[in-house]
């Protein structure tokens, strides 16, 4: 330890973890969390907080270039024979090429490293814009294919991989869902059919009062809430709140208290019932033919009707007060502070693989839509609390409150 604390500045940086010296100074300009979080423990013990943070075998897939020994391994006199010094850092890639990159399980990484390394050197060529639009699809695809299913475990450590991934698939499911609901535009027919068209999916929902689509939205949702938990408890609990780092989980918290009143008053509130003409199949194809914007009911003569959830209704009478109005529109707010805070801190995830130099831009570009989606979701309280309802396909009269 007395050799590493000579190292302590930000052009010669070594740090121990987990008894492995570590010379991190040509990494310190790469790392996701910036160039502080590595200079504070410069010439120190950075296990502990390391840990916090950190998958066990993050050093071997990403940095082990930067290993230059053992801690105690170099002796009392770093020339002795006996007890030679640390190999110099230069020294480190024949060393790693020579032993394969083992983690804590005995799993060998040197091929996994091997395949990024070649992937990653194509990486960043695509200048501007163009760029940083394609690598960050590209990472947030990933993600997204990621989610729950492929995992082969459950575990419960300190890193942000769970965390990211169901944040981005439950992204994707609000962008789908906020274009389901521009149906309340088009009336009644449209928008309870939208409706019917998740009912009709019932029979895959394995005996509960759900579909599949909704349990796996209800995994990703327990397990963003249980690792967004986990990581406050570890990293920030001990944080004052005007320090910021509580911030996501206290938005967090707020929104998970809007989701509950929000199923209670929507998914499971009940509602009158509404004569349609469903499709004899999920989506009208009559509509894909003619372009007609009826996706998920028909008004051909003699169709054969039945009655479904009245959403449509049920969306208005709710909306006619307007301290629901406000409500909603103040969780669109801080859904939207949440979004925005939490991809800022995803786009430089290593796992998200987003070369450096567009982080910048892919961060501005995830507020642009996070902006676009939330004033989506804010149109749907403000239409149904200043329109009238109309009528239905299958009504003479105006379907008024």
């Amino acid at each position: 330890m007395a050799e590493v604390a000579k190292h302590n500045s930000k052009t010669d940086c070594w740090v121990v973890v987990a008894g492995d010296v570590l010379n991190v100074t040509s990494f310190l300009s790469e790392h996701p969390g910036g160039e502080l979080a590595i200079i504070t423990f410069a010439g120190k013990d950075a296990t502990e907080e390391f840990n916090m943070i950190h998958p066990p075998d993050v050093i071997s897939k990403y940095a082990p270039d930067s290993i230059v020994g053992k801690l105690g391994a170099g002796g009392a006199a770093p020339a002795a024979p006996a007890a030679p010094a640390p190999a110099p850092v230069a020294a480190a890639p024949a060393a790693s090429a020579a032993a394969p990159l083992l983690d804590h399980h005995g799993k060998n990484w040197s091929k996994s490293e091997q395949n990024r390394e070649m992937r990653m050197k194509g990486e960043g060529r695509i200048p501007g814009w163009i760029g940083a639009i394609f690598y960050m699809v590209l990472g947030f695809l990933k993600e997204i294919l990621f989610t729950i299913v492929p995992q082969k475990n459950v575990s419960f450590t300190s890193d942000r991989l769970g965390l990211t991934r169901s944040a981005m698939f439950l992204f994707i499911f609000i962008i789908i869902h906020a274009v389901g609901n521009l149906h309340v535009f088009l009336g009644p027919d449209d928008f309870n059919g939208y409706g019917y068209f998740y009912v009709r999916l019932y029979w895959t929902g394995f005996g509960f009062q759900a579909n599949i689509v909704e349990e796996y939205i209800l995994l990703a949702a327990l397990l963003h809430v249980v690792v967004a938990l986990k990581r406050t408890w570890d990293i920030s609990v001990n944080y004052t709140l005007n320090s910021g780092k509580m911030n996501l989980a206290l938005s967090g918290i707020s929104l998970l208290t809007f989701m509950m009143i929000h199923l209670y008053q929507f998914r499971f509130g009940d509602t009158k019932p509404w004569k349609l003409c469903p499709p004899p199949y999920l989506l009208n194809l009559d509509t894909l033919l003619h372009l007609r914007l009826n996706l998920f009911w028909v008004d051909t003569p003699g169709c054969e009707s039945v009655y479904v959830r009245d959403i449509y209704r049920m969306e208005f009478e709710i909306f006619q007060s307007l301290g629901w109005v406000l409500f909603y529109m103040s969780a669109v707010i801080i859904f939207s502070t949440h979004m925005c805070l939490g991809w800022q801190k995803a786009v430089p995830a290593p796992h998200l693989e987003i070369p450096k130099k567009y982080h910048s831009r892919a961060v501005h570009m995830g507020y642009v839509f996070t902006l676009f989606i939330s004033m989506i979701y804010i149109s749907f309280p403000l239409y149904c609390h200043l329109v009238t309802m109309s009528s239905g396909s299958l009504s003479t009269e105006p379907a008024e409150p």
